[in-house]
């Protein structure tokens, strides 16, 4: 998206929240000036006491406090306690699922260790990232480390792009992703945590733990899903049962990703968009959702077309469409690197308008300013057409010098400030405003990155004008980020840190451990318990100075404090990152 865009998205986002949370807390008032007026004040204060609640039920509780919003119920109780007896009788089925959720605490165990290690290797590939680039001369080559040139259509020489890409990114809309996917990221970071709270509940169940109340939360914009058990409950569990509820959350977070996984493996979306009325074009091209209205091609590029050529190079690929059309838009032109122009006719040219060469054109234009190849400098105002797509009986001739062109023609190529690429697009026929309306060209005058921020592709083209073109690439991105959302709360709930899973389970592991080697201590022999005041002082001096309490307390205050740490680092490198 161009940056007035995501600012005219940014505002209205913002405005719509402010609306919302100005609705809330003005019902919140209107409530609480109402218990004032019904109830009879007390005696004892003039004050009222603030209330948070929005509004109560026998089995629902809303609540609103510090930009928090809080919906929790016992409605599920009833089901939860059904499912836990049943499980109770049926014992096989019982033990099974027990076996499965175990398999899931050792993968929560393992997912703890490899969510540090991956949150230690990020923060070194960040700061090594930011290093080079602040230490190496500021050229596309050098600062990415890899590049490859081609030739492009004007005779420059472009150079593809390549940066190493760490192993943890943040998702920020309106920086790493779109602003307008913000809805999505939203749904797909609710629906994970539903799945996740799910693995605790089902946890629970196994072990014949009531459920307290389940419910939702919306803090500014974040949302999230929560259920509660008693505690008392909880933290009198055998060590292998605790670890077992704690770590099924993160389990069903690493089953659902599978699942995904799996779904993309069938290739579902083969059989499920063509029944639907959509084709598949990833093959040969990419299909135009949506084009954005403050960009210069809005209103030039149809959504629906099917853009299956840039410049000269056809989309048309064994890997498919999508990599090489990232391949030849993230492509920069050389400008230090000789460039090809074309033959054409001098008095031909020279009669053309400059007009446009002295005066700002728009981005998307039918003239574009030419100048000569040669001592003396003639700039002319040509449709790029003309070279960029010349017909069937046209004779053009690249140059890279009048020499190379016949008697009185001249070698002409884009001015040095004007880069220009052409998008060749085929119609579907419901586009098309009569029979030979079949293909349309578009040529694009500016750096052609911008293209893609600006125009949204996938890969499914509708076969009718009533279908939506964008549901597809809807659906695809939910998909994309129901995955990445999903393995990103395995590890991240996994972190031994406080308020989280993983600070939970760290506890429980350490607990189990310290248990154990208690028992594999060695007691005291009947016949020392005769020795008297001798044995006594030499049993006080093996009595340690530190209590196993505190020691817990020391480790996990070691843990939680060198782990925040890391993560701190990474967000900030990240941040850093995003914003060069």
């Amino acid at each position: 998206m161009s940056s007035s865009s995501s600012h005219s998205e940014l505002e209205n986002a913002s405005i719509w929240l402010l609306a919302l949370w100005s609705a809330l807390y003005a019902l919140r008032y209107y409530r609480r000036r109402n218990r004032r007026i019904t109830t009879l004040p007390s005696l004892t204060s003039s004050s009222w006491p603030a209330s948070t609640e929005l509004f109560k039920s026998p089995v629902t509780r809303i609540t609103l406090n510090n930009l928090h919003l809080r919906y929790q119920s016992s409605a599920w109780n009833a089901l939860h306690q059904s499912s836990s007896a049943r499980l109770s009788k049926r014992t096989e089925w019982r033990r099974a699922l027990q076996l499965v959720y175990d398999i899931g605490s050792a993968l929560g165990v393992l997912g703890m260790l490899g969510s540090v290690l991956l949150l230690a290797w990020t923060s070194v590939q960040l700061a090594a990232s930011l290093f080079v680039q602040s230490t190496r001369p500021n050229t596309p080559e050098q600062r990415h480390g890899f590049a490859k040139r081609e030739l492009s259509e004007d005779g420059g020489t472009t150079v593809h792009e390549a940066r190493a890409t760490p192993s943890l990114q943040l998702i920020i809309p309106g920086l790493t992703v779109p602003l307008h996917h913000l809805p999505l990221l939203l749904l797909a970071l609710l629906t994970t945590q539903v799945i996740h709270e799910c693995g605790h509940a089902v946890a629970a169940a196994l072990d014949s733990i009531p459920l307290t109340s389940a419910g939702l939360g919306l803090t500014v914009i974040i949302p999230s899903a929560f259920v509660a058990f008693p505690a008392e409950e909880t933290e009198s569990l055998p060590a292998r049962s605790r670890i077992r509820l704690i770590s099924a959350g993160a389990f069903h977070n690493l089953a659902f990703w599978l699942v995904l996984g799996f779904a993309a493996w069938l290739r579902t979306s083969d059989i499920v968009w063509p029944v639907l009325g959509y084709r598949d074009v990833s093959q040969y091209g990419r299909a135009v959702v949506y084009v954005d209205e403050h960009s210069p091609l809005y209103g030039h590029l149809p959504v629906g077309a099917v853009i299956y050529k840039v410049g000269d190079e056809m989309l048309a690929d064994q890997e498919g469409a999508s990599r090489k059309w990232e391949t030849v838009m993230s492509a920069s032109t050389d400008k230090s690197a000789p460039s090809l122009g074309w033959c054409t006719d001098e008095a031909w040219f020279l009669a053309q308008d400059g007009s446009c060469c002295t005066s700002r054109g728009s981005a998307v234009t039918s003239q574009s300013c030419f100048a000569t190849l040669g001592q003396a400098t003639n700039e002319r105002c040509v449709d790029p057409l003309r070279f960029l797509q010349p017909g069937e009986s046209a004779d053009v001739r690249r140059c890279g010098s009048a020499a190379e062109c016949g008697h009185s023609q001249l070698c002409v190529r884009p001015r040095g400030d004007q880069e220009l690429v052409s998008l060749t697009m085929h119609l579907p026929a419901w586009l098309r405003t009569n029979d030979t309306d079949s293909e349309r060209v578009v040529v694009w005058q500016g750096d052609r990155s911008e293209v893609p921020e600006e125009v949204e592709v996938g890969d499914w083209v509708a076969k009718y004008e009533w279908l939506p073109m964008g549901f597809p690439v809807l659906w695809g991105n939910l998909y994309m980020y129901l995955k990445m959302l999903t393995l990103s709360l395995y590890f991240l709930n996994l972190l031994p840190l406080p308020f989280i899973d993983g600070g939970q389970l760290f506890d429980a592991l350490y607990d189990a451990y310290t248990r154990r080697v208690q028992q594999g201590r060695e007691p005291i022999p009947l016949q020392h318990l005769e020795e008297g005041e001798e044995y006594s002082l030499t049993a006080r001096r093996r009595i340690p100075s530190t209590t196993p309490e505190d020691t817990k307390r020391k480790a996990r205050r070691a843990v939680h404090i060198g782990v925040g740490t890391t993560m701190g680092l990474c967000t900030v490198l990240s941040l850093l990152r995003a914003c060069i």
